[in-house]
């Protein structure tokens, strides 16, 4: 009692207003359960001191005050206190907390010293040097903290990490130094008749034989051609490899094709383009080819030279009774095929030669071009260009301090290029020529402190220092040059001119990072592969449902922030963004095409917002089954930004029924049958419970699917019938929330939920202000974070004006 009385003495001493007492307080409504006796209580308050600069001890006060605040203590059973003994309460304990965090924040700044992220690398060398070779599978996978890879506490750094920079480093440089002859490109149309395994098939007669000793294995024709185009109705990677193009190095590629559903009773179909070079492969692009008349579809990508470009269709090959083209052949098969009129390929594209990544790197050096008939080689390639400064190490100074300028983010201090300038020109004294030492300089750019951290400093953060914050907010990578001038002027910092800015990032094209990463990271979309569906019990998931998956919630949030939408669309919408795929997995009618759209929703449908998105169904199910606990936890840890606490060691895992013989409520019933499990259960539940009418990869469901017990499905998959699994028992979606409101589904759970659209305002500004100033909401910011919802919320409640908010916010200025 002593202690407690010495907590309210301190709390009075640093100023306090005049509010209820502490001490009766946890008299007359704690101490009963947390006193001496732990094993009833678990806390001793009688003997808990107030020492906020041990962190154990300030998290302890705050978890007081949080549980106090949100009503879950004292217990509903025990005599509940006044209003005005709660408000007193937790006005004079906040005080003391946030004050001594207030204090080290100025001190230190609510950020610590961080380092660029793998992917904010990645952008960053590419912005610098002008290449596009990927580079963020060299370095170490980033520890995410607080839902995000950007925040500095996960952010170390190690040996293996150096490393992997010197490694990186020199692969940017090999890709920017470009000093050979321009690559012969290619511009040429293929045709699939004279691709060597598909010509074989060809002209290999029906009835030959495979095996004279086995009768059973005759030839089957899987290929028909014509004047026009090959049929196949096989897409066999050994078989449909472009292996006739050649491609001439590494570089960027515009492909071109043409094509359509052959035999497919006037359905489309998906074609993937992939490339492949026997050891990864990986989805170029995709687009839907219509039955009626030949489809011209053009894409540029990235290829690495040594690839060959692999299509492929999961359609063809079977008929709409299970026909398989391997049992008849193609002359008698009457299912689905593929009709390939023709394919090009052109590249590399190359605006300039030498690329300008070389100037990038180099400096403006002059150039001498080789006689070809010195033929001069490196790396097995003719050189084309040689460089000749007039002053060696002239050049090396210029081109190294203006690199440095540009890769630290802001104007050098005096002589602080002076280290890299005499590694290179040391290279120089020792025999090495122009690249070669440039090479040692760039390197040591590229591996320095400060290229790699971001510099920020307690209090409020420089103009230059707060345009590499925005910059790495919302493009993932270094400031550009509007940006970089803009902050030397000193105008960055005004209101007016931050908005502008702001918006004119938000508008060009490297805003989709910020939407890919953020999104990717605080709905979780980045597990998306973490389980794989049970292939007999989801026979219809694919790859391209699992990309639309993903596509579709980036593509939603775009649209919200594009539009400035309420944050309440989150909750609900009466729209989804969806393209082919997508309407057929949720049953929407009228869409083709393979890009993604806003369509409007019926009226009444389950979907709209997020919570009924595939991807975040996904990511909340195991694969197998699902579990209401781990959805509804989702639902208060992302959207409510309210995570519940860990479960008890001793509970354990509830295994997945496939046999359908009970149903998930029936098998969670004993995890609520003690009182401390029922607490946390009340809230977590419901949410779950009214997702339960999705599935494992997030189709609507009225039954749960079953291996084993149940009738045949009456659901068909690309016009067939589905035997895999049976219709199990009925779900129920039903459920109660904490405060006793009761819903029959997702479409009435959605509207309580939106009663509480200003803490799902007030969780994504939290979420947001983390991404993007690289530190988790302290104590102290609470009411930071409650006056940017309030702005938002004053605005119209949209995405971009909470974005806007965000940026112009005290926590977003400061370090």
């Amino acid at each position: 009692m002593n202690r407690c009385f010495a907590f309210f003495v301190f709390v009075s001493a640093v100023g306090a207003a005049p509010l209820p007492p502490v001490v009766p307080f946890l008299e007359k409504h704690c101490t009963e359960c947390h006193d001496g006796d732990v094993k009833k209580g678990g806390l001793d308050l009688t003997a808990l001191e107030f020492k906020p600069e041990e962190r154990k001890n300030f998290d302890l006060w705050v978890k007081i005050h949080d549980r106090v605040s949100k009503g879950e203590m004292p217990p509903a059973k025990k005599t509940q206190p006044e209003a005005g003994e709660v408000k007193g309460f937790l006005a004079t304990l906040k005080t003391p907390l946030r004050g001594h965090e207030v204090a080290e924040q100025k001190a230190n700044g609510r950020t610590v010293l961080r380092r660029l992220n793998r992917t904010e690398y990645e952008n960053t060398v590419h912005d610098l040097l002008g290449v596009s070779l990927p580079l963020k599978h060299i370095l170490p996978e980033d520890t995410p903290l607080h839902g995000f890879d950007t925040v500095a506490e996960g952010l170390r750094f190690s040996q293996l990490q150096i490393e992997k920079y010197l490694e990186a480093a020199d692969a940017a440089l090999d890709a920017a130094i470009v000093l050979s002859r321009r690559p012969v490109a290619i511009n040429q149309r293929y045709s699939y008749k004279n691709e060597q395994g598909i010509r074989k098939n060809l002209d290999t007669p029906p009835g030959t034989l495979s095996d004279p000793t086995n009768p059973k294995s005759g030839h089957r024709v899987m290929f028909l051609e014509n004047d026009k185009e090959v049929i196949m109705f096989t897409t066999g990677d050994y078989l449909v490899g472009l292996k006739q193009c050649r491609l001439p190095g590494p570089g960027n590629y515009r492909i071109k094709l043409s094509g359509n559903a052959f035999q497919s009773e006037g359905q489309p179909l998906t074609l993937m383009i992939y490339s492949n070079n026997y050891k990864n492969k990986r989805l170029l692009s995709y687009c839907e080819l219509p039955a009626d008349k030949p489809r011209e579809y053009e894409f540029t990508t990235r290829l690495d030279g040594s690839e060959h470009i692999v299509i492929n269709c999961d359609s063809v090959g079977k008929d709409r009774k299970g026909q398989n083209i391997y049992n008849v052949g193609a002359g008698e098969f009457k299912g689905t095929g593929l009709a390939m009129q023709w394919i090009e390929v052109e590249g590399p594209l190359s605006s300039e030669w030498p690329p300008a990544s070389l100037k990038k790197a180099l400096g403006d050096v002059p150039l001498k071009e080789v006689d070809e008939k010195q033929k001069k080689f490196r790396d097995g390639k003719p050189l084309g260009y040689e460089l000749a400064p007039a002053d060696v190490k002239q050049s090396i100074a210029s081109g190294l301090s203006g690199f440095a300028a540009r890769a630290f983010r802001r104007p050098l201090e005096q002589d602080e290029a002076a280290p890299y300038i005499a590694l290179a020109t040391q290279a120089v004294d020792e025999g090495r020529n122009f690249e070669e030492a440039m090479r040692v300089g760039l390197r040591a750019i590229l591996t320095s402190p400060a290229f790699l951290l971001l510099e920020e400093h307690p209090g409020k953060l420089s103009d230059l220092a707060l345009a590499t914050r925005l910059s790495y907010f919302l493009t993932s990578s270094m400031p550009d040059e509007e940006l970089m001038r803009v902050a030397g002027e000193g105008r960055l910092s005004q209101p007016q001119v931050l908005k502008a800015q702001t918006e004119r990032l938000l508008k060009g094209p490297k805003s989709v990072t910020f939407v890919t990463n953020f999104v990717g990271q605080w709905l979780e979309l980045r597990n998306i592969d973490a389980t794989a569906p049970d292939m007999k019990l989801y026979p219809e998931y694919d790859m391209l449902l699992k990309l639309g998956m993903v596509t579709e919630t980036e593509a939603f949030f775009s649209e919200m922030l594009k539009q400035n939408l309420p944050v309440a669309n989150l909750v609900h919408s009466d729209f989804a963004m969806v393209n082919n795929r997508m309407a057929e997995h949720y049953e929407l009618e009228d869409v083709s095409g393979e890009q993604f759209r806003r369509v409007s929703l019926p009226a009444g449908s389950p979907r709209g917002g997020v919570l009924t998105q595939a991807s975040v169904l996904k990511v909340t199910a195991n694969g197998t089954v699902t579990s209401p606990v781990i959805r509804g936890a989702w639902v208060m840890k992302h959207l409510l930004g309210q995570p519940p606490p860990p479960p008890p060691a001793s509970v354990g895992a509830i295994e997945p029924d496939t046999r359908g013989t009970t149903t998930i409520r029936e098998q969670l019933a004993k995890h609520r049958d003690s009182e401390s499990c029922a607490s946390c259960h009340k809230s977590i539940d419901p949410p779950g419970f009214a997702l339960e009418c999705f599935d494992v990869i997030g189709g609507y469901r009225e039954n749960y699917r079953s291996n084993e017990k149940g009738a045949n499905t009456k659901r068909k998959l690309h016009g067939q019938n589905i035997w895999q699994y049976k219709e199990g028992l009925p779900v129920d979606a039903s459920g109660e929330l904490a405060d006793g409101r009761r819903f029959q589904g997702i479409v009435e759970f959605k509207k309580l939920l939106l009663d509480q659209q200003d803490q799902v305002m007030r969780a994504l500004a939290g979420n947001l202000v983390t991404y993007g100033t690289g530190a988790g909401i302290q104590f102290a910011d609470r009411d930071a974070v409650e006056s940017i919802a309030k702005q938002a919320k004053a605005e119209g409640a949209g995405l971009r004006s909470l974005v806007h908010a965000v940026v112009q916010s005290p926590l977003f200025l400061s370090k």
